[in-house]
């Protein structure tokens, strides 16, 4: 959790408090529901680099794409959703380079 600058232990248990009494219930903090919300809604809007050989590598999200979606749906994009967005997009991304 570097991004929210909690430790270890606080993060451990940020987490836990997020798992519900199922392992595969997950509890969303109502705060981040937007940008959750906004990320599932763009998931297609990626900058994508084209090499020769036919291969697409995914760069991140089209931001202006968002932003237009993010106004759309009612959610007025601010520095917060900017910084949502860019924890789900380098999560995104490692779980996508991974062979």
């Amino acid at each position: 959790m570097a991004e929210t600058g909690a430790g270890r232990d606080e993060a451990r248990i940020m987490a836990t408090g997020m798992l519900g009494g199922e392992t595969d219930e997950i509890r969303l903090p109502v705060r981040e529901r937007d940008t959750i919300r906004l990320a599932l809604a763009t998931v297609g809007k990626w900058r994508t680099l084209a090499h020769w050989s036919g291969r697409v590598k995914l760069l991140g999200f089209d931001l202006s794409e968002i932003d237009v979606a993010a106004r759309w749906m009612g959610i007025s994009p601010d520095a917060r959703l900017l910084d949502g967005i860019g924890i789900i997009e380098r999560a995104a991304l490692k779980l996508l380079e991974k062979p």
